[in-house]
């Protein structure tokens, strides 16, 4: 607001108002998705369904060669623990 207004730059107005430039540029948690790993988890959910004895590197190997989603193992791992 005040650096529309006045036409100062942001490191002067953060400084006038008392307020840091992170601060000043954090999105806040309203514009934030929800669970943006929501569709992924779906996903993991019903592989998981189908292949009750596959663990986290076969789901993960199905969905990046099968269903051809750019995923990282860690990713996978770290969705399908709190699952199981």
């Amino acid at each position: 607001m005040l650096k529309d207004v006045k036409s100062v730059s942001e490191r002067m107005a953060c400084r006038v108002v008392g307020l840091s430039r992170s601060a000043y540029r954090r999105v806040p948690l309203a514009q934030t998705p929800a669970d943006p790993d929501a569709g992924l988890r779906a996903q993991l959910r019903t592989y998981a369904r189908k292949h009750p004895r596959h663990g986290f590197r076969r789901a993960w190997a199905h969905l990046r060669f099968d269903d051809g989603i750019e995923v990282n193992k860690k990713k996978v791992h770290l969705l399908t623990t709190p699952e199981n």
